[in-house]
């Protein structure tokens, strides 16, 4: 009998990205200790930082644009690590994995891109601000928490099911808390905070979950 050749798959560039993102958190926390921080423990807190820096608030600024690549990229492990759950290992490779986050990170700068150039069109820069960067600093915290949790799945044998669970619970409690912290400003605008939730939130999510699977 013949002995036939086993193939392994490697992550070694699974290794490298992680080392990546762990680099960029080193970097964050020396760009800005204290927005990190409090960026850190936002699901935790209900005071919060951007109350008393809306002003400088700026999405081209490098704590955000460098904290919005490693969301992308945390974002993109999670969505690759599904895809990889259902199509089964042999999707697990760098080429599937690019194709994920250049599509989560075309999702990500298009939202992003919109999102701002409306703000800035009808002149709601003041009202909204605190309410779009509140948005973005629990997208922040949710991808840290996830990073960890990566991290375990790596190299714990955390199960993927678990990480899916886990991830479900941060979004509802950042909906929640985000709600509460704007809750002035949307319960007098329902109506457009309906729409944008359907419009920015949901549809284009929708579009592409359909697009990856």
């Amino acid at each position: 009998m013949q002995a036939i050749e086993r193939m392994s798959l490697s992550n070694d560039w699974l290794t490298l990205i992680l080392l990546f993102l762990f680099l960029s958190l080193f970097l964050l926390s020396i760009i800005d200790v204290d927005r990190f921080k409090e960026v850190a423990s936002k699901l935790f807190k209900f005071s919060f930082l951007e109350r008393r820096i809306d002003q400088n608030y700026s999405v081209f600024s490098g704590f955000h644009m460098l904290f919005t690549l490693f969301s992308v990229s945390v974002f993109s492990l999670l969505f690759f690590d599904i895809k990889v759950f259902y199509y089964g290992v042999d999707s697990f490779s760098f080429h599937e994995f690019t194709g994920v986050f250049w599509m989560v990170f075309i999702y990500f700068l298009v939202k992003i891109i919109i999102e701002n150039v409306l703000i800035y069109l009808f002149m709601l820069r003041k009202q909204l601000v605190y309410f779009v960067l509140s948005k973005a600093n629990y997208f922040f915290a949710i991808s840290c928490y996830l990073f960890i949790l990566i991290l375990l799945k790596e190299y714990a044998n955390l199960q993927s099911t678990v990480i899916y669970y886990i991830a479900g619970f941060l979004f509802f409690i950042s909906f929640i808390l985000h709600f509460l912290n704007n809750k002035n400003l949307i319960i007098n605008h329902l109506f457009y905070f309906i729409l944008y939730i359907c419009t920015f939130e949901i549809a284009p999510l929708l579009i592409l979950f359909k697009l990856m699977f």
